[in-house]
């Protein structure tokens, strides 16, 4: 394998609020897309991920030094000042599903000191785009080396990263979904027009379900291939995942490592396609890639914060890892 060059990873920062099963809430969680998949890369792959987002004066003042201490390169936040930070809310049920933003009514129910805490930001088109670096920001970064990881981002800012870095000469991009509530209005369009800018398209199942309901996951892999993906990952939870490469025609199903139920799936995702990104910059194939990243996302399964994700001794990573690679089979 060749030394891994570093990852960036771009998208949001973010404040958390979640009201649990059994009726008790936490605030002041820290979250967001590019910290999971970030913490992912350094916590679970001992990579050298760099973390491209943007974070507001109410952000905590010690968060980006405790995030830099669990090895993530901060460098690239920025923190701008009279600007709120994004926060998202979640309500969990006890089937191990979840709401978000977290349900009116159940936040009526909390008391009322904490109910501010709840006010979820992510429909906020303006103050979310705010809360991400922009086309120039990432554009002057691109040309440093490395792999470029995008998370799920408003569609607007998806295109606008993804020619920026394909301008830049980013060596390797990949990319999540556009944001849900998008997809429902115009996912296909948004897609059809960025895919082929892509090097791997990560999309989750529960993502495309929203814009492409009842279409079979093969089907709607041919579909982003023609679109112009060459590389298709469709993350599948529970299902695990298929790999699909364009080029040579190969794809692969990719099992889960049963983990138990009504786990909180939070981050997993992110952990997934960060960590993936990373092991490709080492020279290993897609389906090895995949095997590492379904790994490492059942880590997150078990964490509340992606602060504390761990990688686990070395013999359990190679037996979790030995375990999924005899799972893979050609489709």
């Amino acid at each position: 394998m060749q030394a891994a060059s570093p990852v960036h990873i771009v998208g949001g920062f973010t404040i958390d609020a979640i009201i649990r099963a059994d009726g008790s809430w936490v605030t002041g969680q820290l979250g967001g897309n590019a910290l999971w998949a970030a913490a992912g890369v350094a916590a679970l792959a001992h990579g050298c991920p760099v973390a491209h987002a943007v974070v507001g004066d109410d952000y905590p003042a010690d968060a980006l030094a405790d995030i830099s201490a669990h090895g993530v390169d901060v460098t690239a936040v920025q923190r701008r000042t009279q600007q709120r930070n994004a926060r998202v809310t979640f309500e969990y049920l006890t089937d191990g599903s979840r709401s978000q933003p977290a349900p009116a009514g159940a936040v009526a129910v909390l008391p009322h000191a904490v109910q501010p805490e709840f006010a979820d930001t992510t429909r906020d088109t303006s103050l979310t785009l705010a809360s991400l670096p922009d086309a120039g920001t990432v554009r002057t970064a691109a040309g440093r080396g490395g792999a470029w990881h995008l998370g799920l981002l408003p569609g607007a800012r998806f295109g606008e990263l993804v020619a920026a870095l394909r301008g830049g000469g980013a060596s390797s991009i990949q990319a999540d979904c556009p944001a849900r509530f998008e997809l429902r209005r115009d996912g296909d369009a948004v897609l059809r027009t960025h895919l082929r800018d892509l090097d791997v398209f990560l999309p989750s199942s529960s993502d495309t379900d929203v814009f492409a309901p009842g279409i079979p996951h093969r089907d709607l892999i041919s579909r982003f291939h023609d679109y112009g993906a060459p590389v298709v990952v469709l993350k599948r939870s529970e299902h695990g995942a298929i790999v699909s490469d364009a080029h040579t025609g190969e794809a692969w199903s990719i099992p889960a490592l049963p983990v138990g139920e009504h786990l909180d799936a939070t981050g997993a995702g992110d952990v997934f396609c960060g960590v993936f990104a990373h092991v490709r910059t080492t020279g290993a194939a897609l389906v090895e890639a995949a095997v590492e990243a379904t790994v490492a996302a059942s880590r997150a399964l078990h964490v509340a914060s992606p602060l504390a994700l761990t990688r686990p001794d070395e013999e359990r990573w190679l037996a979790d890892c030995a375990r999924i690679r005899e799972g893979v089979t050609p489709l």
